[in-house]
């Protein structure tokens, strides 16, 4: 009996201003609902989603709503190996178990790559760990493996520290549900590794771990700005052009490359599309807006004259003359008039983000802001790069920005004004050599 369990269940807590990662949609589908869809294809005699207690109803919503017959436990206990042994819990202990991360996004030569690889696995009564070759480092589990077999699992050794160039993608196969719970029970550690240490002790025990070496497309979300590339992905997927027909295009508008707009869109004397682009339903596009390479969600405002560059928005989000550039913006965001989000540094140097308490490099040279739920900006005000503004909070009008805000916060600032006499008299100054040049 084959369980296939999908990890939703941590806190996201890296993610943060953004709300759960595995609910984030692109292309109008959450990653959710492309999991359940990607593996109700396969063929599996069990289903388990570990989530936790905010993401539960959601996730139940979606399997509701796909007919997928799954069930969604809430984890208990910490890490991979409190969310693995929340479902062993829960499966049926017979056959074998496959274990996926929720928010792990990959091309579908994997799974074909697994269904071919499964019944040698299961006469040699082997295991399986996926590897992904990377050129620089990757904060996770590295693989140390020779002539096709782990010999052991290193959790975040740190940049310099890799003992391969191949990291662990969570799409983890076990013969035996059995062998890995008692693994499980056995394992320790003082770090977050007692999942990785059960696997190397299977290991050294004499288990063997086969490792596909998958080499397609992988993304992931694990720090906020990695949404970013996890949307290029998905808009490269789009082919063409697919209007929805209530929606109308002006003869003064252009609709450009590859797009999807979603029923219910009004689209304003002016505007332009350069896709890749998806806009999501309901959405209105104002007088002059532009927006390219990006991924909008429902009922966004991109009014007059207001650009969106390689930009995310969850929904609900409300410009009116700004500039928003290689941003990440959750639901319910407004901009004030002529408020924009810096992306690039003066000294080109790449952006860092605080994620709690460290300073990380992203590695990209162009990043604006990640921006929660439920924000107001006000009038006029620059949001320097990698700045981030939690939840519930209000940014004053006529700021500059260049410090993370934390939820609920209310930022405000004074500009003291000096006023003085004007010596100088224009009325007799003629601008006509000025006009000249414009």
């Amino acid at each position: 009996m084959l369980s296939i369990v999908l990890l939703a269940g941590g806190s996201s807590s890296r993610f943060v201003p953004l709300t759960d990662k595995n609910l984030f949609p692109f292309l109008g589908k959450t990653l959710v609902e492309r999991q359940l869809q990607n593996f109700s294809k396969f063929s599996f005699d069990e289903f388990i989603v570990i989530g936790n207690p905010e993401n539960k109803p959601a996730i139940e919503a979606e399997i509701t709503k796909l007919g997928i017959k799954a069930k969604v436990m809430v984890q208990v206990g910490e890490g991979q190996s409190g969310a693995v042994n929340t479902a062993l819990a829960e499966v049926n202990m017979e056959g074998d178990l496959l274990v996926v991360n929720m928010n792990d996004v990959f091309e579908d030569s994997l799974l074909e790559k697994f269904n071919t690889l499964l019944p040698e696995l299961r006469s040699e009564k082997q295991n399986m760990l996926t590897g992904y070759k990377v050129s620089k480092y990757f904060p996770g589990g590295y693989l140390v493996h020779e002539n096709g077999f782990v010999s052991k699992v290193v959790e975040k050794p740190g940049a310099g520290n890799e003992p391969s160039d191949y990291v662990r993608l969570v799409f983890d196969y076990f013969h035996s549900k059995q062998e890995l719970l008692a693994n499980l029970k056995k394992a320790s550690s003082s770090k977050d590794d007692v999942y990785e240490t059960a696997l190397t002790n299977m290991m050294g025990s004499g288990s063997k771990f086969r490792m596909l070496d998958y080499e397609g497309a992988w993304f992931t979300l694990k720090y906020p700005w990695h949404v970013l590339a996890m949307m290029e992905y998905f808009l490269g997927t789009i082919k063409g052009q697919t209007i929805a027909d209530d929606v109308e295009v002006p003869d003064t508008a252009r609709i450009n490359g590859d797009v999807i707009i979603e029923s219910g869109v009004k689209i304003f004397d002016g505007a332009v599309v350069n896709g890749p682009v998806y806009i999501g339903k309901n959405c209105i596009l104002g007088n002059n807006a532009l927006v390219r390479g990006s991924n909008l969600g429902d009922n966004c405002v991109v009014g007059f004259s207001s650009e969106v560059a390689r930009s995310y928005f969850k929904s609900n989000v409300w410009l009116h003359m700004n500039y928003a550039g290689d941003s990440i913006i959750d639901n319910n965001v407004s901009f004030g008039s002529t408020a924009i989000t810096a992306n690039f540094r003066l000294d080109e140097a790449n952006i860092s983000v605080t994620v709690k308490g460290e300073k990380i490099d992203t590695g990209l040279t162009k990043l604006g802001n990640i921006i929660g739920p439920n924000v107001r900006i006000g009038v006029g005000t620059k949001l320097m790069p990698g700045v981030k503004i939690g939840a519930g909070s209000f940014i004053g009008s006529g700021l500059t920005l260049a410090q993370d805000v934390e939820a609920n916060k209310f930022v405000d600032g004074k500009t003291e004004l000096v006023v003085k006499d004007n010596k100088v008299d224009i009325t007799s100054k003629s601008r006509e050599h000025i006009k000249q040049n414009i």
